[in-house]
């Protein structure tokens, strides 16, 4: 048989007061009575109304009233208890999840379980609800959750005995009901307590039989018709709040607001930024960081996402097993440890582990990079001894000093108090030594991580007239005016949530809270109609869309949404919009950068004229600034590894072999070892220089595919006519007076460093110029007016006697020659250039040649004038595969980049 959710209160029977009534009886000399509040926010409010009304009253001095939460009168009482040695220790929060977890971990193999963390929350719930229930255990066994949980129930029991501590809930419990006795003969107002706690019964009892009077305080005002507000979507709804929010805060200064967010929890990044956007843009300014908000937020976030904590965490974590990339890289980049002067180079640490390939870092490897002074003398924490929570506490702290966290920067009041809860944690993980024993530095750390993230921080901000809080905070609260958001079909009410644990039947024959739909529905109607009763003004909100997906307003709300209003908001002003309305600017045109030195050599050779050619801007910052995109590091080889590696195995076997007759009088098995050698010494180098891509695994795979690939390269370059390598990328080592000026070529006003990959002299005298491209194929530059991969038009241009130029396409699949020459007979692929649509019209291949001298005179005399403006020369194109856009801004003069970049 199941309880009707809607059945008597134990409140129902006893004497109501009325919020007005209550600020009379506070002032009486006799018979003042003592409130006890269902949360502290509901306590600070009936004390701040107090405040008010004797203020009002011209008062400057009163009494504080006896206005406080149950949860801290029982705190007080615990306190005194364990000051006079009365009664056992109760275990706190942290031993008793602590505790769960352990039995559970003990118990794996008897249950199999993909989340154990998990399944201890939802067992420690399990038990806390059969303790306020009064439920006797073990269960009826129904299931073989339940029967997991009887045996967790029963090992967790055994673990407090031995401990010689109470559990928390039965210890509360037994507060309760012993709390009539410590307030006798009094009269207690109760206020809040919606939904009602199953110990609530117990609570009222004990103050009675203690012979205290007890009362209930009233909701607050009736009910009112509320307005409803569809929104477009969850975006424009919180954007919508924020404005109405400030509408409201602008034209009643003082006014008590109040915004509800069922699902708080999911959305409050997307609330703070746009709440933040509306109300207090100025935080946008980085003077202002550290501004306090107009609007208090009840939700907190993990202490361990805070950025102090997280950089003490990854700091110990570095010391003990080492961090992935991203996190080394958040920390490297922290200002909250090491020295100011060390922030630089270590930042600079961050892109050389990104370009070596690293995908994890430790201690030794950051030691290795000598970036910070600090890190030199840090000790490494996995090969310390075992040892309890409290020494761990002592060792982790003092290893943080020495590491120089939390940083020289004096600490704002945010930071500060996040410094105090830190502190406070170690305080309580240090604590946690009878139930944990000693343990390995690994675990210490991995049970301190945990507390991290289970502790939820909020710094304390100055008294706010606006809130945003969550269905269960707003409980009791009264306000001017209120916004609820989130009232759509699909969330208000909310789905039952069963725990797992307990059998089903059990929980909604006792009514214990997310048990069933039912339970979830009455639970959903009172507290829309206490909202309705909070405020003057009250506004329901819902979007119609979540995406792709329609809404409908929840059918609580249906009389406010038959005559709902609609709208879309304006989006807010950015706040460096509004500083550059009002400022005064002096404007000149930054199309142009200084001009190059053209005495000396100008960085970049072939890729710095075709960056030109895609985009000035791009060419001026990647080879004159040296800006450059950090490195994103992946499994085994990237392209770039793959392409040095072939060019290197090339060169070093024509340096060998110097000429097609020495390759085709080669059998196919001294073909194979040559290969095999050059292709394994190659990759040791490659591997050696960076051994984090280049595992042994990797090596024999990377060199079986580079073998096959280049074997049939090799196989066509066997079948061309006879050839003499005349020149390779590498300065021939026979050659004992080449030199680096020897790669030195002017084009126009323009001194660049050339080195093609190789050039070819065929027995008639022709020559053909070769680029290796291992990489996806791009329009060849002979199809391009405005070439953008003019490397091999620069060799056949700066180099005397050309006669063909050809990529060398080495890729899976498209191995082979990709070219046009004065003939076609130069080597098989190669195209006459008459035969070749884009360049048939040449009177000759001389005139051809003229015609690209031309194309990249223009762009070498742009690099000379310095030209640098942003004028990509395909926007959706170019912009796409460019990492410059926050220097560039490319997005504010060409939105059709950005909304290429957000279609792909």
């Amino acid at each position: 048989m199941s309880v009707d959710p809607r059945a008597a209160s134990p409140l129902d029977g006893i004497g109501l007061i009325e919020r007005d009534g209550l600020g009379e009886r506070l002032d009486g000399a006799s018979d003042r009575p003592t409130v006890l509040c269902a949360s502290p926010r509901l306590a600070q409010q009936l004390q701040a109304d107090y405040a008010h009304a004797q203020a009002a009253r011209g008062r400057r001095v009163w009494d504080t009233p006896p206005i406080r939460s149950l949860e801290a009168l029982l705190t007080d009482r615990a306190a005194e208890a364990f000051a006079k040695g009365v009664g056992r220790d109760v275990l706190s929060t942290a031993e008793c999840v602590l505790l769960w977890r352990l039995v559970v971990a003990e118990a794996r193999e008897d249950f199999t379980l993909l989340r154990e963390g998990e399944a201890a929350r939802l067992a420690a719930e399990a038990w806390r609800l059969c303790v306020e229930y009064d439920v006797s255990l073990p269960l009826h066994a129904g299931s073989p959750e339940v029967e997991a949980f009887n045996r967790w129930a029963q090992a967790y029991r055994a673990r407090c005995r031995r401990l010689d501590r109470d559990d928390p809930h039965e210890w509360r419990l037994r507060q309760i009901d012993t709390l009539g006795q410590a307030l006798p003969g009094r009269t207690i107002v109760l206020a809040g307590f919606d939904p009602e706690p199953p110990w609530l019964p117990r609570l009222v009892a004990s103050l009675q039989n203690g012979g205290s009077t007890v009362l209930r305080l009233a909701d607050g005002g009736s009910e009112r018709p509320a307005q409803g507000y569809c929104a477009s979507s969850p975006e424009q709804e919180l954007l919508a709040a924020a404005h109405w929010t400030r509408e409201r805060a602008l034209a009643q200064p003082g006014s008590r607001i109040g915004i509800v967010v069922p699902d708080l929890g999911a959305r409050r990044a997307d609330l703070m930024r746009i709440f933040d956007q509306v109300l207090c843009s100025s935080l946008d300014d980085l003077a202002s960081s550290s501004a306090s908000r107009p609007y208090n937020l009840s939700l907190g976030q993990p202490l361990s996402d805070t950025g102090l904590v997280r950089c003490a965490l990854q700091l110990l974590q570095t010391g003990i097993g080492g961090l992935d990339l991203p996190a080394a890289g958040s920390l490297l980049c922290s200002p909250y440890w090491g020295d100011d002067d060390s922030r630089m180079s270590r930042a600079n640490s961050d892109r050389l582990l990104r370009e070596q390939g690293h995908l994890r870092i430790d201690l030794p490897t950051l030691q290795a990079l000598g970036s910070d002074a600090r890190i030199a003398r840090l000790p490494p924490l996995a090969s310390q001894r075992r040892a309890d929570p409290e020494q761990w506490a002592e060792r982790f702290t003092e290893w943080l000093d020495l590491a120089g966290w939390p940083g020289a920067r004096p600490l704002d009041s945010a930071d500060f108090q996040t410094l105090e809860a830190w502190r406070d944690l170690l305080a309580s993980f240090g604590a946690l030594g009878d139930v944990l024993g000693p343990v390995p530095a690994s675990a210490a750390l991995a049970q301190l991580s945990r507390l991290a993230g289970e502790r939820v921080f909020q710094p304390q901000s100055p008294p706010v007239n606006i809130q945003v809080l969550g269905v269960s905070e707003a409980a009791g609260l009264s306000f001017d005016a209120l916004r609820v958001l989130g009232l759509d079909d699909e969330h208000w009410p909310p789905a039952g949530r069963p725990n797992p644990f307990i059998p089903f039947e059990l929980q909604r024959r006792l009514g214990m809270p997310h048990a069933s739909t039912a339970q979830e529905l009455a639970w959903a109607e009172r507290s829309t109609q206490a909202w309705r009763r909070a405020a003057p003004e009250v506004v329901f909100c819902w979007p119609a869309t979540d995406g792709d997906r329609p809404l409908l307003p929840s059918p609580l709300i249906q009389a406010e949404a038959d005559g709902a209003q609609t709208g879309t908001p304006a989006q807010p002003a950015d706040h460096w919009r509004e500083a550059r309305a009002l400022a005064q600017f002096e404007t000149f045109a930054d199309h142009y950068a200084p001009h190059p030195d053209l005495a000396r050599p100008v960085p970049g050779g072939t890729r710095l004229i075709g960056d030109q050619a895609t985009c000035p801007f791009r060419a001026f910052a990647t080879h004159r600034l040296g800006a450059k995109a950090l490195e994103q590091p992946g499994y085994g080889p990237n392209a770039i590894d793959r392409g040095v590696v072939t060019h290197r195995v090339l060169e070093t076997l024509w340096r060998q072999w110097r000429d097609h007759a020495t390759l085709a009088s080669l059998d196919d098995a001294a073909l194979d070892r040559a290969l095999g050698a050059a292709v394994d010494t190659e990759l040791q180098r490659m591997a050696t220089r960076a051994p984090q891509r280049f595992a042994p695994t990797l090596v024999r795979l990377e060199a079986e595919r580079l073998g096959t690939l280049l074997r049939q390269w090799l196989t066509l370059e066997r079948e061309r006519p006879p050839f003499t390598v005349e020149r390779l990328e590498g300065r021939m080592e026979a050659d004992a007076a080449t030199t680096a000026d020897d790669d030195l070529r002017r084009f126009g006003p323009l001194q660049l460093r050339l080195r093609p990959d190789r050039i070819d002299r065929l027995d008639d005298g022709r020559r053909l110029v070769i680029d290796y491209k291992t990489g996806a194929g791009r329009k060849p530059p002979w199809r391009d007016a405005r070439p953008e991969e003019p490397q091999l038009l620069l060799y056949a241009l700066t180099e005397s006697g050309i006669d063909g130029i050809a990529y060398a396409r080495l890729r899976a699949g498209t191995v082979g020659l990709d070219g046009i020459g004065a003939d076609a007979d130069l080597a098989p692929q190669i195209r006459a250039y008459t035969d070749e649509r884009d360049t048939r019209d040449a009177s000759g291949w001389d005139a051809l040649m003229g015609r690209w001298r031309g194309e990249l005179q223009t762009l070498a005399d742009e690099i000379a004038r310095g030209l640098a403006s942003v004028t990509p020369k395909h926007p959706r194109q170019s912009c796409r595969d460019c990492s410059l856009h926050a220097l560039c801004r490319i997005r504010e003069l060409a939105p059709e980049a950005a909304d290429d970049e957000a279609a792909t």
